[in-house]
């Protein structure tokens, strides 16, 4: 281990010819790595006993080492850790030197799951030392954003915290080849004539009229109407027109396809082009223009605008009539900062359902739409609980006072069945009175998490789950993290008629189990109030319900402690400052389609700020995340790494730390 340790600084030394901030990689490994990864008895079988290069097997070894500091996982939390800084500067160096030795360096802070890992008091109790950005980015377009007739080639990963994510989709070959039928098939329809009477017709609503002077033999057209032709398709498939290059490229394969088979299939060829284009199944945020001090790139106003419209729609801005964004964009009004607030700002005057991503953003933060596929029989009810969730959330974004912690206390809910009344609490004969927002009782119900929906989400088909509940609460609103359940592990609850849910848990509080458990059951178990189907309880196999809980180890002495209940558990967690910061983490990756880093720490700060300042307005966080500049500028890692000065190098061509 001691000669791995004398190259490593050897070669710290060296890289200081071609940086003054090279991280001290040598001590760092000192410090924090031999003691548990010598040769002689390596914990996690890791040795770092002669990987001193970036090839072969010290690849992977290094990529190890990497993801462990990444996640935090190493050094343990019982050793000395380093400081954040030291803790990034070595991830990114050593991420540099994979990717210049020609690895794949694939980061797990990139996935949906991993989001917490990233630290909460780096992120908002610090100041913000980097200027933020997001990485240059192909995204694939959404399902409900690709529009060509045919088979649909793209889905969308279930049960993620957070489902489109940019770094989880790629178009594969199998992909590819929808997309090329589709794209064939668009074309046939939109070219497929008869004739009648002498005149050339359109054979079904499909054809497109546009095309029609095209497609008569008896008048071959023009070149000029044959360029018209191709312009028109970009315009209708892409929203732009084609650049001259691309036309002068489109007309080529036009003229070799008809040379070689005829006119038609050359002319079908040209106008299946823009169909094919990244653009037409990616969505493409590249950035322009020189680098900024910081080695960032803005995006163009075009993408700015592309962008802003994929966040709060499900497509381009044509689609949902968000003309003022696209005239924002073509007259450069979406240059600046305060420019961009002010669009986005607009739009979310507009009606919800201009702007559908909004409440969509909901959906999938509480995940409440997972109660119609709990129970095996084929119901209504479940989702007519949806239903009901559904429109209570929009009614209390619509307000947008306090919008989270009225989400997680209001007493108010939506009926709209009065026979689904009894499940809220209610009398079996109640009846509606003035619409279907109704008040429930106070020692019954508190927010998004006492309705029946959510508990049906959370819960089995025929048990409640502490399990799963407690771990919702402590990612999405405590930001912790839950490690995998190891698979050596049997998770089985022991079934016992005699016992109660909660007496039946506790196997879980043995060692061994109590290490994750202690982060889950004291915050469901105040659930038990309910039962699986979300009716409220005070009794259970004839024994009186014990709902207490508590909120523990978040090292916030004003967050943890005891509850009695969920009431009580749920206005704690309402009140607290970092249950919103957490909640604003959550914002910026469902409108950002990533994981927050420290870079983005600025932005954090400033969305958490707009909406404190703001009273609690869902509009005044949006409109400060998408004109961030974690929003609208990219820079590229990849790009950079390999045209920064070259390293000395192996015989086999690798990088190395040998000197």
């Amino acid at each position: 281990m001691l000669g791995v340790l004398s190259v490593l600084a050897t070669a710290e030394l060296a890289r200081a010819e071609d940086a003054g901030n090279q991280p001290a990689i040598g001590p760092f490994v000192r410090q924090f790595c031999a003691d548990c990864h010598s040769q002689d008895s390596p914990k996690g079988d890791l040795s770092l006993a002669g990987a001193s290069q970036f090839r072969d097997r010290e690849t992977a070894i290094w990529s190890r080492v990497r993801e462990k500091i990444q996640l935090g996982e190493m050094p343990p939390a019982d050793a000395d850790q380093p400081s954040l800084a030291d803790r990034q500067a070595i991830v990114d160096w050593l991420g540099s030197e994979l990717r210049r030795s020609g690895a794949v360096v694939e980061d797990k802070l990139d996935l949906p799951n991993y989001g917490n890992y990233t630290d909460h008091a780096a992120l908002f109790d610090q100041p913000a030392t980097l200027a933020p950005a997001t990485k240059t980015r192909l995204w694939r377009l959404r399902p409900s954003a690709y529009k060509v007739p045919g088979v649909q080639p793209f889905s969308l990963t279930p049960g993620q915290q957070v489902r489109d994510y940019s770094v989880l989709y790629a178009v594969d070959e199998s992909s590819a080849e929808i997309v090329l039928r589709n794209a064939q098939q668009f074309v046939d329809g939109q070219t497929t004539v008869e004739l009648q009477a002498g005149k050339i017709v359109p054979a079904s609503n499909r054809t497109e009229k546009a095309f029609l002077p095209l497609l008569d033999p008896a008048a071959p057209p023009s070149a000029d109407q044959l360029a018209e032709a191709i312009r028109f398709q970009f315009q209708k498939i892409l929203q732009r027109a084609p650049t001259d290059d691309e036309l002068q490229r489109t007309q080529k394969l036009m003229d070799l396809v008809a040379r070689d088979v005829n006119y038609l299939a050359g002319l079908r060829a040209a106008l299946t082009v823009p169909l094919l284009k990244p653009e037409a199944v990616y969505r493409l945020e590249l950035g322009a223009g020189p680098l900024d001090e910081h080695g960032r790139r803005r995006l163009t106003q075009q993408e700015i605008a592309m962008a802003i419209s994929y966040a709060l729609t499900e497509d381009r801005p044509h689609r949902y009539n968000l003309f003022p964004l696209e005239q924002a964009a073509a007259a450069g009004n979406l240059a600046t900062r305060e420019q961009t607030a002010e669009a986005v700002r607009q739009l979310l005057e507009l009606p919800l359902d201009k702007t559908p991503r909004v409440l969509g953003f909901f959906d999938e933060y509480f995940d409440y739409e997972k109660a119609e596929g709990v129970f095996k029989e084929k119901s209504s009810f479940a989702g007519n609980l949806v239903a009901d969730t559904r429109a209570l959330i929009r009614h209390l974004v619509e307000q947008d006072q306090n919008v989270l912690k009225e989400l997680l206390t209001t007493r108010l809910a939506v009926i709209r069945r009065e026979d689904l009344a009894a499940i809220y609490g209610l009398s079996p004969d109640y009846k509606k009175r003035d619409g279907d927002l109704v008040e429930l009782p106070a020692e019954m119900r508190a927010g998004i998490l006492t309705q029946p929906s959510w508990l049906i989400a959370w819960s089995g088909n025929f048990d409640n789950d502490p399990v799963r509940r407690g771990k919702w609460i402590r990612e999405r609103l405590l930001g912790g993290t839950v490690s995998d359940l190891p698979i050596s592990v049997d998770a089985v609850v022991p079934e016992d008629p005699h016992q109660t849910l909660r007496q039946r848990y506790e196997v879980t509080q043995a060692a061994y189990c109590w290490k994750c458990h202690q982060q889950m059951n004291p915050l469901g178990m105040p659930f038990e109030a309910y039962d699986h189907m979300g009716r409220f309880r005070t009794k259970e196999l004839e024994q009186p319900v014990d709902t207490h809980g508590a909120v523990t180890n978040t090292r916030l002495p004003q967050l943890d402690g005891e509850v009695s209940g969920p009431i009580d558990l749920m206005h704690r967690l309402a009140a607290s400052e970092r249950v919103q910061q957490v909640f604003v983490r959550h914002a910026f990756r469902y409108f950002l389609g990533r994981n927050e880093t420290l870079r983005d720490a600025q932005t954090l700060q400033e969305a958490s700020r707009a909406y404190s300042q703001s009273g609690g307005s869902m509009k005044a966080l949006v409109v400060s995340l998408l004109s961030s500049d974690s929003f609208l500028y990219r820079i590229n890692p990849e790009i950079d790494a390999l045209s920064s000065p070259p390293r000395r190098r192996t015989d086999a061509g690798q990088s190395s730390f040998t000197p």
